[in-house]
């Protein structure tokens, strides 16, 4: 390349065509300065010593470098890239934007955007409309060029019979859920449009070994393409923030087994917990880097697990994970291969984000309908995804009332509230009434030592409340004490998160520390109080809450007068 220099040593230009290249400067991320590239449309983050003549050309563009940074060197007298100069450009570009927002940046996935309607990045840019836009900033949001979805505005639909023969293959397990097939079809599209949801749902197929499980999480790899992260066995934590941060892939994970020994299973349940929910604005799991600033790992991500022996699902898990159990395999399966699913999955796509208002109409029609047959709102939110979902891939209208209530109808609502009907509370309530300790009582006019559960204890108490006084003694050297008011049994439990006894009790469970007296006040009748929990003990701060009712007597004709002594 020729290059004709002006009498102040720039380059002369000889025609009106700039060169391709260049860089839009995004701010600072503590030393380093964030730029797109506008040759590459990435996003880049440069520390001043990463700012040298090559890695600026590589950036900005040989051609633009040249172009606007050849400088006539005084001495040598030939024309050189000053890459200083183009370096304090990009520090004082950056400088004057502040800090870099990383929540701003929109990588390879399918986006919502101020309309209500989708964008797609991929290999291009692009609206479900066919419109099609440049990597760059739109909205206030970098779309920047890293990575592909599998399909494009050229990509035709997939038919209603290419979408049934989806249907049909989900359908070669016999499910104990007769929906199985359909809220795995949904699943699909909540895979598909990720980033662009309000509540990512996630599924678990659970069932012995040989079922199929496994065929059915390959099919849906297959099917998803690039936007499936698909693993196997133990994931830590730092594995999902690399393979995951930001984007909007759709975790795949077979052999999802407990492992008391590994923190593997918690890690992927917290991933998953926070991906259901997470928005735009929020940061994510925050972490320290070496270099003294802080570094944000943000996650979309649905997740489609199977096993047979799952790890323990707290109750903020169960309610946004749906569990679909394989009975068997059934023998006229049908199966499809890899070619057949790679070459379906990006019509599927194509479909779905075509048809994003039917999906989000029926979802609203869902959710109601959903909370009208006595679901609650997380479960509305769970299963009502993916029921919308499934609806937009079999049906080009929104989904009326009656529709609603032919695909709640076959979700077996019943089954559905029960398993997200446990709730911490309950399972608070449990540990602290299933732990056996050694309680003195009366039996035959003898005073032995009896190995009981708090609950008998509790039990013993109802049915003689002045027979009892060495039960009463140790339930408030635990922290217990269970007295009548205005004429209904209460049990009364010490709120210090220090009390030695509770802790006993609650060792080896998530309350071992405390935080029993919050989660106990939601059960009925729960309230807070100052009692005395025994005959000597000081009053102190208690949370009040009723017996459960399987522990009073069946019959009880005791007068209920006033508290028992304190």
């Amino acid at each position: 390349m020729t290059t004709i220099i002006n009498a102040n040593g720039t380059p002369l230009q000889s025609g009106n065509i700039a060169a391709r290249g260049g860089y839009v400067p995004l701010g600072t991320l503590g030393a380093k300065c964030v730029v797109l590239s506008e040759l590459t449309k990435t996003v880049v983050k440069l520390s001043p010593s990463e700012m040298k003549e090559m890695e600026l050309k590589t950036l900005c563009g040989a051609d633009w470098c040249e172009e606007r940074y050849a400088r006539l060197h005084p001495k040598k007298e030939v024309v050189l890239f000053d890459h200083r100069a183009l370096a304090t450009d990009i520090i004082r570009d950056c400088q004057s934007k502040g800090p870099y927002v990383e929540s701003y940046e929109r990588r390879a996935g399918v986006w919502l955007m101020n309309d209500g309607q989708l964008v797609v990045n991929g290999r291009e840019l692009w609206r479900p409309d066919g419109t099609r836009l440049e990597h760059g900033i739109h909205e206030n949001r970098i779309y920047s060029a890293s990575g592909d979805v599998g399909f494009d505005a050229s990509t035709p639909e997939a038919t209603d019979d290419e979408v049934e023969l989806i249907r049909r293959a989900f359908s070669g397990i016999d499910w104990q859920q007769p929906i199985a097939p359909e809220l795995q079809l949904g699943w699909l599209g909540v895979a598909f449009v990720a980033p662009a949801l309000r509540r990512r749902s996630n599924l678990f197929l659970g069932g012995r070994h040989g079922v199929g499980k496994s065929t059915a999480l390959e099919l849906t790899k297959w099917l998803l393409g690039p936007v499936a992260h698909a693993c196997t066995g133990p994931q830590t934590m730092a594995a999902f923030y690399q393979a995951l941060g930001g984007t909007g892939r759709a975790v795949i994970l077979d052999e999802f087994e407990a492992d008391p020994s590994r923190r593997h299973t918690k890690d992927t349940l917290e991933i998953a917990r926070m991906s259901y929910s997470l928005q735009e604005g929020d940061e994510g799991i925050v972490r320290g880097t070496p270099g003294g600033t802080t570094r944000s790992y943000r996650f979309y991500s649905p997740f489609l697990a199977a096993g047979i022996c799952p790890g323990k699902m707290e109750p903020a898990d169960l309610s946004r994970w749906v569990i679909l159990e394989a009975k068997s395999r059934k023998a006229d399966a049908i199966q499809l291969t890899e070619d057949e699913a790679r070459r379906l999955g990006p019509r599927l796509a194509r479909r779905f984000v075509s048809r994003w208002s039917v999906f989000q109409a029926s979802e609203k029609v869902v959710r109601e309908r959903i909370l009208a047959a006595g679901g609650d709102g997380r479960l509305a939110d769970t299963v009502g995804t993916l029921l919308a979902s499934y609806w937009a891939f079999v049906s080009s209208q929104p989904a009326t009332a009656e529709d609603a209530d032919v695909l709640v109808e076959m979700l077996d609502i019943e089954s559905s509230i029960g398993a997200h009907a446990v709730a911490d509370e309950t399972r608070c309530l449990e540990a602290l009434l299933t732990r056996v300790l050694p309680f003195k009582c009366m039996e035959a006019d003898a005073l032995v030592t009896r190995n009981l559960s708090i609950s008998e204890a509790i039990q013993r108490v109802c049915e003689d409340p002045t027979g009892n006084p060495e039960i009463v003694a140790q339930l408030a050297r635990i922290g217990l004490r269970v007295a009548t008011v205005k004429g209904a049994w209460k049990v009364f439990v010490a709120n210090s998160p220090e009390h030695q006894g509770l802790r006993r009790v609650y060792m080896g469970t998530k309350w071992a520390t405390g935080g029993w007296s919050m989660v106990l006040r939601r059960l009925p009748g729960g309230e807070e109080s100052t009692q005395r929990l025994g005959a000597g003990f000081p009053a102190s701060k208690v949370t009040v809450f009723d017996v459960p009712q399987d522990l009073l007597p069946a019959q009880n004709d005791f007068e209920f007068g006033q508290l028992l002594a304190a």
